[in-house]
């Protein structure tokens, strides 16, 4: 079973929020390092080219973006009130960086731009196996290239 963390979306250091748009991090090294080497392969210039020319794949990665802006939303909310309905400089930083519209999954900007940038693969195979919400193609492929069966 592959180790996930779910992480805050914000971290208070040295007397500020800072805020933090990955959510979700493999923790087991090796199969960092599996995943690296499914990098270096050139997986992540071939999924950003398959996402690009495919509508429907393209839509799908799109509405993920969007659906982790509503999660981080709540989250802030919900945990984070504080900076939430705060008007401090750090806490509009906080919420620039994780409610913009055009920030999505791990910060990945301008996500509704072609051609995709799917940035890297423990990114998407992280948000896999963290939340069943996020279930994706990427992971998916990742976890059957490396042999990892994983339940969360």
């Amino acid at each position: 079973m592959v180790e996930v963390v779910e992480t805050p979306i914000v971290v208070y250091e040295k007397g500020i929020h800072r805020p933090e748009p990955t959510r979700f991090w493999i923790l087991d090294k090796k199969v960092r390092g599996e995943i690296s080497k499914l990098e270096a392969e050139g997986w992540i210039k071939k999924f950003s080219e398959m996402i690009t020319k495919d509508e429907k794949l393209f839509e799908f990665f799109v509405k993920l973006h969007e659906k982790e802006i509503k999660k981080r939303e709540k989250i802030l909310k919900e945990k984070f009130p504080e900076v939430y309905y705060g008007t401090g400089k750090w806490d509009k930083v906080c919420k620039r960086v994780l409610l913009d519209p055009e920030v999505g999954i791990g910060g990945i900007r301008r996500f509704r731009e072609k051609p995709f940038k799917v940035r890297c693969l423990h990114l998407w195979t992280a948000y896999h196996l963290g939340d069943p919400d996020f279930r994706n193609p990427i992971g998916e492929f990742v976890l059957s290239k490396i042999g990892a069966s994983c339940r969360r």
